[in-house]
């Protein structure tokens, strides 16, 4: 099988050519999503959030957060606690942007983190 990278002329590892792409586009990512995916982002996001509303959890781990608008629509389930993990520090700073401008930064906590190799206890969330 051929080794698929980001930046076929890069020395860096696939991670991390995977990280620097998210940040490179990071703050036309929203839009670019938009477009990309025809909206069916919203419509995703939004079934994610009616599936968990009934769950009625505490805390939830969003994992690749990228900018944060699952992690922003999942406050409608009545969690008190969101993290949103994401590797590209990009992508992050965008999401806090966001969260910080709606208020819900007692709410949601962006953190940088690698999914591989989560910063957590088992069974925090």
């Amino acid at each position: 099988a051929e080794k698929v990278t980001p930046y076929k002329d890069s020395e860096l590892g696939k991670k991390e050519q995977v990280t620097q792409m998210f940040d490179t586009i990071s703050k036309n990512y929203d839009g670019l999503n938009r477009v990309i995916s025809f909206g069916i982002d919203i419509k995703w996001r939004n079934r994610v959030v009616n599936l968990l509303k009934s769950k009625k959890p505490k805390t939830i781990l969003d994992i690749a957060t990228g900018t944060g608008d699952l992690a922003i629509n999942l406050t409608k389930t009545g969690a008190t606690k969101i993290t949103g993990l994401d590797i590209s520090p990009g992508m992050l700073e965008v999401g806090k942007q966001k969260v910080a401008a709606k208020n819900l930064d007692s709410t949601i906590d962006m953190i940088i983190g690698d999914s591989e190799n989560l910063p957590f206890d088992d069974n925090s969330f």
